[in-house]
């Protein structure tokens, strides 16, 4: 069938005009780009014509084939290409995995450009491969050659939770810093790439994405009780995936007199800095009444963490860390305390030199 199409090519530029020129084209080619794409997702695929400048082009055609188990083809385009330059008859046909192309011109074709344009479709993930098998320009002899391009096809995936907690809990006047960035993962963006829709109900306290930091910075002047913040996070595809935290504002009271009040003892105590302000040093202490993982880290008020002084598995017991802030300017800083079982408390500080 493949010698009886490119045959057909042949007789069509013969009748047309009777006689070809058969200068040797020296420079004139096919090409086809390597590319990426997303699995289910539309690829408009080029093929290029490239024309050697002293070349007399009248006639091309050419068979291509593809990897049928890796695309479906939805359609062959030639409006707006080389294809439709007046003066120039053309013919496509498709059957199974295989694209016949011909094209006859009266004049010589003269200019570079996009040749005809597939539209593919990939069904997996993984690297197909487009390959022009013989190709043939005005009546010179066919070549067989093979041109070769891969598609690689990627699986196109929306945004994954990890390790999202369900209750943030933090003290009244005191900031909240939780880090998005460490439980929101794409495949294929980067966080800064991601777009953010953040909602509370009811609408009682400041929640704001700091960007440098992929943080959320939570402050609650004035409430007291329970805010859902709702969000939706979506990536560049359009592919998106919701979440949801219950925040708990407590009263600020010390974590000692909260535990009275409570009738039980919370898992972690967590107590302010002394000396506040302090200069150039500081202790801070906090109490784990349940072993379990435990960080403390400083952050100054625009989220961008400065140091980190405990970050590991944590025996119940009392423990007091010494914070040095020689290398910093003076201000105030924040340091939060977060707990593996989803405990969250931060306590600010001010350092004056």
């Amino acid at each position: 069938m493949k010698s009886i199409k490119m045959g057909l090519f042949i007789l069509v530029v013969s009748l047309s005009w009777g006689f070809v020129p058969q200068n040797l084209l020296a420079q004139t080619s096919l090409s086809m780009p390597d590319t990426t794409v997303h699995v289910l997702d539309t690829l408009s695929y080029p093929i290029y014509l490239n024309v050697g400048q002293n070349d007399e082009l009248y006639g091309i055609g050419f068979e291509l084939i593809y990897d049928s188990l890796q695309f479906d083809l939805v359609e062959v385009i030639t409006e707006g290409t080389l294809t439709k330059i007046d003066g120039a008859f053309s013919a496509v046909n498709i059957q199974s995995n295989e694209v016949f192309y011909s094209l006859a011109a009266t004049n010589p074709i003269q200019e570079s450009g996009v040749l005809l344009i597939l539209k593919l479709r990939p069904k997996s993930a993984r690297i197909g491969q487009i390959e022009i098998t013989k190709h043939q320009f005005n009546e010179l002899a066919v070549q067989t050659v093979a041109i070769r391009s891969n598609v690689v096809s990627f699986d196109n995936t929306p945004p994954s939770l990890i390790g999202l907690p369900d209750t943030l809990r933090f003290n009244q006047n005191d900031t909240l810093f939780f880090a998005l960035g460490e439980v929101i993962q794409d495949s294929d963006d980067l966080f800064s790439e991601l777009d953010f829709e953040l909602n509370l109900s009811p609408p009682v306290i400041v929640v704001e994405l700091v960007d440098s930091t992929a943080s959320l910075r939570i402050y609650s002047p004035i409430y007291v009780g329970e805010v859902v913040l709702s969000g939706k996070v979506t990536d560049q595809e359009g592919l998106f995936t919701e979440f949801s935290v219950i925040i708990i504002i407590e009263q600020a009271v010390s974590d000692e007199s909260l535990a009275e009040q409570s009738g039980f003892p919370t898992s972690i105590l967590l107590e302010q800095n002394f000396p506040n302000p302090f200069n150039p040093t500081t202790s801070i202490s906090f109490e784990v009444l349940q072993a379990s993982h435990v960080s403390v880290r400083i952050y100054d008020l625009i989220g961008r963490e400065v140091d980190v002084l405990w970050n590991k598995y944590t025996a119940a017991g009392h423990y007091q860390l010494t914070f040095e802030a020689s290398n910093l300017a003076t201000g105030s800083y924040i340091y939060r305390l977060v707990a593996g079982n989803g405990v969250v408390y931060s306590k600010k500080m001010t350092l004056i030199k």
